[in-house]
């Protein structure tokens, strides 16, 4: 039988603890300062550990909003709005995140980059939760169902001077970007996009299975959240899930939430794809973390009711989720039928080994961790 579910335990801002490691069970004494930076990590004494779980912290590579908070509207997002976010957050397991942008005008996108790169220069703990950007669009397709809640009006081709543009709005900053391969121009502005540094995800896109091997060879190395941005109707013959899965070059990103994937489909996607092949995100906004009621994705209104799902009261379609990433792995592990401990690295060291960005109980790393006890 699985574990019992994880329960965060509430983090003191200082402390010293003997706990055992999340995989092999074997203690630890840990000390640690500022919320999750771990100063010390050393073998424990058996006899002094008690049954508390030590597991790096979670990392969100698709956060649109949370917790009130909404990316999409960025003259109503403060400093103050922004650490009320990574705290709620962090309160829910997620110590790092990509704070990702969706498709809006070209120019009105860079300067939203901007303007957050400079509140989030200012201010530590900002920087050591933003881990980087996530740029889901505009470079999508605009069919009716691929293009989901995205606004076909500002969609656009991909060039490589999109990507300089991007790449000197986002500075050294990780970045992860989204498109469609099969647009006007994608595998030139793939190329350009890793020789800058990013790291490229399709997505959103009804791409044949030679333009994702083509895209493939380019650089394109993920899929973003994999069997959403697209129509409830497929080919049973050929389609885009049929052609993520026999695509080897490709990591799908997955929402373990059992609603924008089905707990079936979910067991198969994990028993198709290698794990290293498999994270997992919860393509937050702004009402995860939050009550039910009405929430936006930049200028489009959602209403979200108990049940947690995300809707767009104008087409009825999934906009987004109100997941909390603890809540994920809970979900996730009784999918699988898994003990929490099996799985939390999907939503860790899975995302952080995709960006290239250390997921490591280490003293000093920006990873962060958990203290969780089975219930």
């Amino acid at each position: 039988m699985p574990a019992a579910n994880p329960n965060l335990l509430p983090l003191p801002p200082q402390g010293i603890l003997t706990v055992r490691h999340y995989r092999t069970g074997n203690p630890l004494r840990i000390a640690w300062e500022n919320f999750g930076v771990l100063k010390s990590i050393e073998p424990g004494n058996p006899a002094e550990a008690e049954e508390i779980w030590l597991a790096p912290g979670l990392f969100d590579l698709q956060v649109n909003g949370y917790s009130g908070v909404d990316f999409q509207r960025e003259n109503s997002v403060s400093e103050a709005s922004l650490l009320k976010l990574i705290r709620a957050l962090r309160r829910d397991g997620c110590h790092r995140i990509l704070l990702t942008l969706i498709t809006s005008k070209w120019d009105s996108l860079l300067n939203r980059i901007h303007r957050y790169r400079a509140i989030i220069a200012q201010n530590t703990e900002l920087r050591r939760a933003i881990a980087g950007w996530h740029i889901e669009g505009p470079f999508l397709s605009d069919q009716p169902g691929f293009r989901g809640a995205h606004n076909p009006a500002w969609m656009t081709d991909a060039s490589p001077n999109h990507i300089r543009e991007l790449r000197e709005a986002t500075g050294t900053d990780a970045v992860l970007l989204t498109l469609a391969p099969e647009r006007t121009g994608s595998n030139e502005a793939i190329a350009e996009a890793v020789r800058c540094g990013f790291v490229v995800s399709l997505g959103h896109t009804n791409a044949n299975p030679e333009q994702l091997r083509t895209a493939g060879s380019a650089g394109a190395t993920a899929f973003t959240h994999l069997a959403n941005g697209c129509p409830q109707l497929l080919d049973r013959h050929e389609n885009i899930l049929w052609a993520v899965l026999n695509e080897p070059s490709l990591t799908a990103g997955i929402i373990p939430d059992g609603i924008h994937v089905s707990p079936a489909l979910f067991r198969i996607l994990h028993q198709v794809l290698t794990s290293d092949r498999v994270y997992w995100t919860t393509d937050a906004m702004a009402a995860a973390g939050a009550p039910p009621g009405r929430y936006t994705i930049g200028a489009t209104e959602l209403l979200v009711g108990e049940d947690q799902v995300v809707r767009n009261p104008a087409t009825n379609s999934f906009a987004g989720s109100a997941l909390r990433p603890i809540e994920g792995i809970r979900r996730g592990a009784k999918m699988l039928d898994q003990p929490w401990q099996n799985v939390w690295d999907y939503f860790s060291v899975h995302p952080a080994k995709l960006m290239g960005l250390p997921a490591d109980l280490t003293p000093g790393s920006p990873a962060g961790f958990c203290l969780l006890r089975s219930v």
